[in-house]
């Protein structure tokens, strides 16, 4: 008897394998009767061709978990299912193959109740979206299954890594990961789902010739220095004859995989050694065997590399990177925009490649009768803040190549530039809310419903749901709490609508804490951690919070959303002393746009901890960096943001020297022009203003801060005018005996 299994790819990221949907019919009609024994090379042909009918079926997402067993002739299905087509399909398509002659159908089609579906999305987005099992979806990492059985043994095969099966809210995760540690992070992210009742982890842990470390921290010590200190953790690298590939990418440590094209590899061929913030790896075999290295290097580290004729290869958002070979090729890749580059080689490159979107970013200096050396330099002012640089060594290179890379969706670090794009899609995105849902068994079904083929109502995609935050208080500005839908009557343009959901106080926030560490906050930012800390302490359990960073010409992902305090204090303590310029609207909106806007239908916060001063306030010969959105256009896009925007204001303080009286008073118009922008943006959202001008101040601003959260509702309805044009549409909410604060209204796009 032969077992398998088989999972498939999700309905958001559907990854078909290169397998063709029928196989071919010299493959299905291969010369074996249903009733003649086979070899087992002839039953291990059987099984693949069942594995790829039922990998081949499109309907198949990472919620199903289908497995057969091969007995003779007769195949018995076994597994789970989230449409009953699915399972009629699968075993008509097994049932097809001519060395199969019965079929016995064992499938359970998994019930379609609204909780669940929500279960699997949600549980989805935690764990492909966490930095550890992210890099699995990317097409570079290759991902295939390691495990293979003999052919009496279970089989595995896998699209995706985790596949997701709930049932009643029960929900069980099934397939392959590398590390142990992977294992337990789909664990952790599957557990913190709301509605969760219980989580059976049977993923299977292959291994990998992978040695991973930790990033080193900064010192506790600030004053702590030596002769080998640098600002930030280094990797340094050194490979006589192998390759190094190095891709800086989302991940919370450095991984290095080794492997050989001349022999397997062993355990002494690299050796590591840790001192202060540096790591260094060296590939140093006994043999001599070329021993390639593929890193993933995490955002922020500097890296170095030394070969001797060993290919290197790096790509993606370095911030310090020193590359050196004598004889080896090299290619970089890099959004150029964002990346400075410079090459100096003893002798002009074999062969020299340079993208035609990268050309207008460099300069090349060809050898002459007096240099005899080869040059390629960044072409741009020197004083155009760019966030990471590249320095390139060489004697005589075989080739230079240079690419251009964008910067991934999924970065922790985020340009100014890339804002307008952003608010771009923003405004011109429909967010018409797609759900799969049951009708209810009650009351007739409604109108928005429609049945789908499995036997499960579905929204239809025309049907748009509105979702608003709203806060009500009492007459003493009390939080008000237990309010239910009787309590609330909602006016769009004047006309009431019916109200589908509300979410009380008690469902989990996302709060978004977006710290100013530009120089125009440097004299405050004490208040700035300070407040961040509390922020973060006070957070309920359920409570997810995230630190991003506007320094100079980007926003830094300090800690994405986690409910992990520690390594939020941590990060928050290990912030190094910025400065730079301000662009503000860039960064609001590029801190919505990395992790809300695809959290738009949960209860989203954006904390804005600054002195509001966007470089763009200030006069022509002194805006450093100022945003590339204009403020109508942030204010317009707020009314498509799920997510109220508290901006903590921080209040300048008053000189301490003489200064002239127009210098202060043009800096005081300053200073409320910024405030009353921060105050229509939080308005635009159903937010609110605070403001601080000290320390002790801090107390009396969280906790007003936490009263207005624990106020806020969540609101869903269906607006009767269907018809969307694109025209602003006001909103009213209503509530008995109370006061309500939510968005003004929103684009009906």
């Amino acid at each position: 008897m032969t077992c398998a299994w088989i999972s498939a790819g999700d309905c958001y990221h559907q990854s078909v394998p290169a397998w063709p949907l029928a196989v071919s019919a010299a493959l299905l009609l291969a010369p074996l009767g249903a009733g003649a024994a086979r070899s087992p090379a002839a039953e291990e042909r059987v099984i693949r061709q069942i594995e790829q009918l039922i990998a081949g079926q499109r309907a198949l997402r990472v919620y199903d978990w289908v497995g057969f067993e091969l007995d003779g002739s007769e195949v018995t299905l076994r597994g789970s299912v989230t449409r009953a087509a699915l399972k009629r399909s699968i075993e008509r398509s097994v049932l097809a193959l001519e060395a199969v002659a019965a079929v016995r159908d064992e499938i359970e089609v998994l019930p379609g109740s609204g909780d669940d579906i929500g279960i699997r999305v949600n549980a989805y987005w935690r764990i492909y979206g966490h930095p550890e099992i992210r890099r699995y979806l990317l097409r570079e990492s290759g991902f295939r299954p390691r495990l293979r059985r003999s052919v009496g043994d279970e089989q595995r095969v896998l699209i995706k890594p985790v596949h997701i099966v709930v049932r009643d809210g029960h929900l069980t995760l099934e397939g392959e990961l590398e590390r142990r540690r992977e294992k337990a992070v789909t664990g952790q992210q599957a557990r913190a789902v709301l509605g969760v009742r219980s989580v059976t982890n049977n993923i299977v842990v292959t291994g990998a010739d992978t040695e991973e470390y930790e990033p080193i921290d900064f010192e506790a010590d600030p004053w702590w220095t030596d002769s080998e200190s640098v600002p930030e953790p280094v990797l340094r690298i050194e490979n006589p004859a192998g390759a190094v590939r190095v891709r800086v990418t989302r991940t919370d440590r450095v991984r290095v995989r080794r492997s050989s094209r001349e022999r397997p590899v062993r355990t002494g061929d690299t050796r590591t050694t840790r001192l202060g913030r540096k790591t260094r790896v060296r590939a140093q075999p006994d043999d001599g065997a070329a021993i390639d290295l593929d890193v993933d290097l995490p955002y922020g580290h500097r890296l170095e590399v030394k070969t001797v004729d060993g290919p290197i290869r790096l790509a993606g958002l370095a911030r310090r990177a020193r590359l050196e070979t004598a004889i080896g090729r090299i290619e970089v890749a890099a959004p150029w925009r964002s990346v400075r580059l410079e090459v100096e080689s003893a002798r002009r490159p074999g062969e020299v490649a340079i993208a035609e979107r990268a050309r207008a970013w460099f300069r090349v200096a060809e050898p002459t009768a007096e240099t005899r050396s080869w040059a390629l330099r960044d072409a741009r002012d020197p004083r155009d803040p760019v966030y990471g640089s590249i320095h390139v060594s060489a004697t005589s290179p075989e080739a230079f190549a240079v690419r251009e890379a964008s910067i991934p969706a999924d970065s922790p670090v985020k340009m100014h530039w890339q804002a307008p794009e952003a608010i771009r899609t923003m405004l011109r995105r429909p967010f018409r809310m797609r759900l799969h849902r049951p009708g209810g068994s009650g009351a007739p079904p409604d109108p928005a419903f429609g049945e789908s083929a499995g036997g499960v109502a579905q929204f239809n995609s025309e049907v748009r749901l509105v979702q608003l935050l709203a806060s009500v208080v009492d007459a003493a500005n009390r939080p008000v709490t237990g309010l239910g839908r009787d309590d609330f009557a909602i006016f769009e343009d004047g006309v009431a609508q019916r109200l589908r959901l509300v979410q009380g106080s008690e469902a989990p926030f996302n709060l978004v804490l977006l710290l100013d560490c530009s120089t125009s906050t440097l004299a405050g930012r004490k208040t700035v951690l300070e407040v961040a800390r509390r922020f973060t302490r006070a957070a309920r359990l359920d409570d997810q919070v995230a630190i991003y960073v506007l320094s100079n010409a980007y926003v830094h992902v300090v800690s994405p959303l986690t409910a992990d305090r520690a390594a939020l204090l941590g990060g928050i303590e290990r912030l190094p002393r910025l400065s730079g310029g301000t662009p503000l609207y860039d960064a609001i909106v590029l801190g919505y746009a990395q992790e809300l806007a695809r959290r738009r239908w949960e209860r989203n916060a954006l904390i804005v901890i600054s002195d509001g001063m966007d470089n763009d306030l200030l006069p022509p010969w002194s805006r450093l960096i100022p945003s590339l959105v204009p403020f109508e256009d942030l204010l317009r896009a707020a009314a498509e943001m799920n997510s109220a925007i508290y901006p903590i204001f921080l209040e300048p303080d008053a000189p301490g020297v003489r200064t002239e009286r127009s210098w202060w008073e043009q800096e005081r118009r300053a200073t409320d022009r910024a405030r009353d922008r921060m105050r229509q943006l939080a308005a635009a959202t159903g937010g609110k203003l605070f403001r601080a001008s000290s320390v002790r101040e801090l107390d009396l601003i969280y906790e007003q801060v936490a009263e207005e959260l624990r106020s806020v509702y969540t609101l869903g309805y269906y607006p009767s005018n269907q018809d969307f044009d694109g025209t602003w549409r006001r909103i009213r909410v209503q509530v008995h005996g109370h006061q309500a604060r939510t968005r003004p209204g929103y684009y009906g796009w």
